[in-house]
């Protein structure tokens, strides 16, 4: 029988650095104290390692998109629509319609 081996759950926990460090982290944007504290922790952390690696393959260089001017006829309909649910409604109350036996 092969001894069992501790097993280590593959997630991120609340001491793994975020996405947007790792990136930094892999960018060289971080303060030489913060790269080293990621390098310990890459040592022992399976998914953040994981995580770097698919990381890697993160385009650097800024997305550009461009926005859309909404149609006026739905800007004019979603500012009603905003307005009348501003207005509070009445409030309805429900009889009780059947009599205990």
């Amino acid at each position: 029988m092969r001894p069992s081996l501790p097993v280590n759950n593959f997630c991120k926990t609340t001491r793994c650095p975020s996405a947007q460090s790792l990136l930094s982290y892999n960018r060289h944007r971080l303060p030489i104290a913060d790269r080293a504290q990621i390098e310990i922790h890459l040592r022992a952390c399976d998914f953040c390692s994981a995580e770097l690696q698919l990381l890697k393959c993160h385009r650097a260089i800024a997305e550009e998109y461009r926005v859309a001017e909404m149609p006026w006829q739905l800007r004019r309909l979603a500012e009603d629509l905003l307005i009348r649910s501003a207005i509070p409604l009445p409030r309805v109350t429900f009889s009780n319609s059947r009599q205990s036996h």
